[in-house]
């Protein structure tokens, strides 16, 4: 059952996509992409972002078990409205960049991670003009 939940969580996550927002002026015209999350909270992120996987402990990513301990590990960055989108991304993103390796560890907390955070923040009805 876990597995399942595990997987319908990653094809969620799959399906909305871990990336930046589009921004909207008031006369209906798109622009560029930009980050929502700033630059100290990416920050702090990462740092207990390398906190949660020296807890975890790098052979217990290997796991899908493991990588849902670290995900709650992180769910603690984003309030609680936020917390279901941030979830379901970080849960795609370290199996897709499989954090039980260095280089996908390095591509998660510096590529994922902050995509994860912009993408939950659109989520947040709080973010919302």
């Amino acid at each position: 059952m876990r597995v399942l939940t595990v997987i319908a969580a990653a094809a969620i996550a799959a399906i909305v996509g871990c990336g930046s927002s589009t921004t909207t002026s008031p006369g209906g015209a798109t622009g560029t992409t930009t980050p929502v999350a700033s630059s100290s909270a990416v920050a702090k992120a990462k740092e207990q972002a390398t906190a949660c996987i020296n807890k975890t402990g790098v052979s217990e990513l290997l796991s899908s078990s493991g990588r849902a301990e670290l995900v709650n590990c992180l769910k603690g960055i984003v309030p609680p409205a936020q917390q279901e989108a941030f979830k379901n991304c970080l849960t795609s993103a370290a199996t897709s960049d499989q954090v039980w390796t260095s280089d996908g560890r390095t591509k998660f907390i510096n590529t994922s991670l902050p995509a994860c955070l912009d993408q939950s923040s659109t989520a947040s009805p709080s973010a919302s003009p």
